[in-house]
């Protein structure tokens, strides 16, 4: 918290500087946009000390939330822009002769610019997401399961922000799928079970004839694992955490596996391990994997996986930011991947956590793969 905290502040340095000073307003206006930067860099103080509950996970009504959204995603957005301006105006003092540098114009276009791309991205963030329909080719999928339906649910963080409303909603838009199989990877919640057990209730009516599956994600352990595990299982969902399950139709069978995420093991459970997951499953049959960080992937070819579902990355949230995220997480972010023989597929996530709920050119969604063996 406190990196973040000297992060946030020297961004608000920055863009006081860059942004504020060069402006043509009045003294009063100036000193309106800096302090709103201001609230917006020291926002996870601020909602500590209003809202308390956990750093991730601030307590309080979702009015306040947002508002706090749409200040800090102002904040990173005209960083974004600002180091475009400033390179530009570098740019401009190579060639001589030329009139100075429009620095108030500029930070103006980048003040208009930033609350726009702001409301955009921030509405993007927080909607419920589009159901997107994609074929998947399953190398060995038998006959009995060539159509198959398979809704995938990742990066819910349901929280004070993503209340009960919105996962009822995502919950009514993948039923309405007719899904065979739902899949739910990782990063179900943002707080304490007895803040979001009301929130997260509507997951008991996913209905799948095959079952609805997830596997854990790095929240799930700073919201409590054990309490999470317990409550989610309760609901029907049911985890996979280094270990599989044999689906059958008919002869034909379809392993599911799922491995818990990384940060398992600072919290003094078991880590992930592919093999563990896929000890004992039958030769032959194909293998879908749940992962929740694609950068597992590598391993879970290793393993036997056919294909790997992973979230996580949030699909990269906007340009400049996807990049950086891409190499935290071995060069993926959104979309297909060939890992060896097996395929990895990141999804985008159905929503974000509220510490920075912003989606620019990077729409959510609910995924239904239809599986296809040719």
């Amino acid at each position: 918290m406190r990196m973040m905290s000297l992060i946030s502040a020297l961004i608000f340095v920055y863009e006081a500087l860059s942004l504020v000073l060069p402006l043509r307003l009045r003294g009063r206006w100036k000193f309106l946009i800096a302090a709103l930067l201001l609230a917006a860099a020291l926002r996870n103080e601020l909602f500590q000390k209003i809202g308390g509950g956990m750093f991730f996970a601030p307590e309080l009504p979702r009015w306040a939330m947002l508002t706090g959204a749409l200040l800090y995603n102002f904040l990173i957005v005209a960083l974004f822009l600002l180091l475009l301006k400033d390179a530009a105006r570098l740019l401009w003092r190579l060639w001589p002769g030329r009139r100075p540098f429009p620095g108030a114009g500029a930070s103006l276009a980048v003040l208009a610019a930033a609350a726009l791309l702001t409301l955009y991205g921030t509405w993007e963030a927080v909607r419920v997401p589009d159901a997107v329909t994609r074929d998947l080719l399953v190398p060995g999928l038998p006959p009995e399961f060539e159509g198959a339906r398979v809704a995938v649910i990742v990066d819910l963080h349901a929280s004070a922000l993503n209340r009960r409303p919105f996962v009822q909603a995502v919950v009514d838009r993948t039923n309405a799928l007719s899904p065979d199989l739902i899949l739910m990877p990782g990063d179900f919640v943002d707080g304490l079970l007895r803040d979001r057990e009301q929130d997260i209730e509507p997951l008991g009516q996913l209905k799948a004839p095959l079952g609805v599956w997830g596997s854990s994600g790095n929240h799930g352990y700073y919201s409590g694992y054990e309490d999470w595990m317990g409550r989610l299982e309760g609901l029907g969902v049911a985890m996979l955490e280094n270990r599989h399950a044999v689906l059958t139709s008919g002869d034909g069978r379809l392993v599911l596996a799922g491995v818990p995420d990384p940060q398992s093991g600072l919290f003094g459970f078991a880590p992930p391990d592919p093999d563990l997951a896929l000890r004992s499953a039958p030769r032959g049959a194909p293998v879908i994997l749940m992962a929740h960080r694609p950068q597992m992937a590598a391993e879970s070819a290793r393993a036997g996986a056919t294909i790997q579902i992973s979230g996580h990355t949030h699909g990269g949230q906007m340009p400049g930011l996807a990049q950086l995220i891409a190499r935290f997480n071995a060069g993926y972010v959104r979309g297909w991947y060939d890992v060896g023989p097996m395929r990895l597929y990141v999804s985008p996530g159905a929503s974000l956590w509220n510490g920075f709920p912003l989606r620019l050119f990077d729409p959510a969604e609910i995924t239904l793969f239809i599986l296809r063996g040719r």
